[in-house]
């Protein structure tokens, strides 16, 4: 178990990440975009695997689509996050479905370091590639764990706009330069991975009413007082009116898709 230092440390990056997500659209068209993708696998049973699950806001409404789709077929969906509280959320979350037809499993893990003795027909990287050492071995890992047919799915953020300051002011990520959706696609192409496409989420963000903290974890950075004067002005800059004549910041996201030949 990580020492109280890193758990708190967790906490305060889940509070904000969940702030950053209740000023965006995103989710919701990550929802809707994965929801689509599961209707098209059919109505057997599935089972899908969540790398970096969280506290399950997202996963939930997967499944409970695929418990209504399956008219009593099993559903099978298991969760790796490294942080103990979100497991704890995101098993809490599953069981509030009532569903009888689906089985829950979590780990408290990293990804290389999850003890998952199953295969899948779905495995879920929704913005979670970035925590990985080696994006290459990590596709062909997650590759690993599907069944013939399987699907891997890949959602990341390309380096638009606001990931233009990610890449400026963000520290190093555990080792390692902040990952976009680009180097996913190198190694995908460097490890001779078909896929079977890439699909940009154009997503909004309300970042003007954001407070300090949550600006922080937007840019991946702890900003100096000094500095949010001209990151807030940056920002005002890239904005776009959003379908209430608000302006927002773009805030894409790729998501890519491969099948385990």
């Amino acid at each position: 178990m990580a020492p109280a230092r890193g758990r708190s440390r967790a906490r305060l990056l889940a509070r904000d990440h969940a702030a950053v997500e209740r000023l965006s659209d995103q989710r919701s068209l990550i929802a809707e975009h994965l929801a689509a993708r599961l209707v098209r696998m059919g109505d057997r049973p599935i089972s899908v695997l969540s790398v970096g699950c969280g506290d399950g806001s997202l996963d939930v409404r997967l499944a409970a689509g695929l418990v209504q789709r399956k008219s009593g077929r099993p559903v099978r969906y298991v969760g790796i996050d490294p942080w103990p509280g979100s497991v704890e959320l995101f098993t809490a979350t599953m069981a509030a479905l009532g569903a009888d037809e689906l089985s829950v499993g979590a780990h408290v893990a990293s990804f290389d370091d999850a003890p998952v003795d199953e295969t899948f027909d779905v495995v879920l990287f929704v913005h979670s590639m970035y925590y990985v050492a080696d994006v290459g071995a990590t596709l062909r890992a997650a590759l690993n764990l599907l069944r013939p047919g399987g699907e891997l799915w890949v959602a990341i953020a390309p380096s638009a706009a606001l990931n233009a300051l990610v890449g400026v002011l963000a520290p190093p990520l555990e080792g390692h330069r902040q990952w976009f959706s680009a180097d996913v696609e190198k190694a995908f192409v460097d490890g001779g991975i078909a896929v079977d496409d890439v699909v940009t989420l154009d997503a909004l963000v309300d970042l003007a009413s954001a407070s300090d903290e949550v600006l922080d974890f937007a840019v991946q950075a702890r900003l100096t007082p000094e500095l949010y004067g001209p990151v807030r002005a940056y920002l005002a800059a890239v904005s776009v009116p959003g379908t209430d004549g608000r302006l927002r910041v773009p805030h894409p996201v790729d998501v890519f898709a491969a099948t385990r030949r």
